[in-house]
């Protein structure tokens, strides 16, 4: 009798976690040329060369496809900033400046060329609000962190940090906005955000 071989779960789990993540590179592809209305599982499946059989073992159906990728994309944003926070040889009002400049070129970069990609903000903001406010919550506790760095360092003196971080995101928002992506070159959306952000600066100290 020929002994079987065991896989281990880990190794199961991360073959699936990197199929996961190829149909969720391959959706969101899609949805940005074509939009998220008119593509169908059947087609996903065909650009991953998988049966829609196996495509519905991984996702139950094109709703959770498209949730997942809106939290795909955000929580790239949301390491960039990390990134910047983490950087050491930066300061806090360039940690500012970075964070505001970096993802507004992540944003552009997403969303300029692809305006089909809206039906899928579109699709996130009226069914799966819930994703938006996780991740709006986690991108002000990253702001806050800037934020407690420059008051240690002195270069902020700021007496409610959680309030400031709300003010500076809602600030910043028509520069992580997808629907300015194509409305405004990045030229200026990059020059609007430095003024908001140097704005913004000068009444922290």
């Amino acid at each position: 009798m020929k002994n079987v071989e065991h896989i281990p779960v880990t190794t199961l789990e991360g073959s699936q976690e990197r199929v996961r993540q190829r149909i969720l590179e391959k959706a969101f592809s899609r949805f940005g040329r074509y939009g998220f209305g008119k593509t169908t599982m059947a087609e996903i499946s065909k650009d991953c060369e998988m049966s829609p059989g196996n495509l519905y073992r991984y996702f139950k159906s094109k709703k959770d496809i498209g949730a997942d990728c809106a939290k795909r994309a955000m929580s790239q944003k949301l390491e960039l900033l990390r990134k910047i926070i983490d950087n050491e040889n930066l300061s806090p009002n360039q940690k500012l400046h970075a964070s505001a400049l970096e993802v507004l070129n992540y944003m552009h970069y997403q969303f300029s060329d692809q305006p089909a990609l809206m039906e899928l903000v579109d699709f996130i903001s009226r069914e799966r609000w819930a994703i938006v406010q996780k991740y709006a919550k986690q991108e002000r506790l990253l702001i806050s962190e800037i934020l407690l760095q420059g008051n240690t360092s002195g270069d902020f003196n700021i007496p409610d940090v959680q309030e400031t971080s709300k003010w500076i995101q809602a600030a910043l928002m028509k520069f992580f906005s997808p629907r300015s992506m194509d409305a405004f070159t990045l030229e200026e959306l990059r020059k609007e955000a430095e003024g908001v952000i140097n704005t913004l600066i000068k009444g922290l100290k």
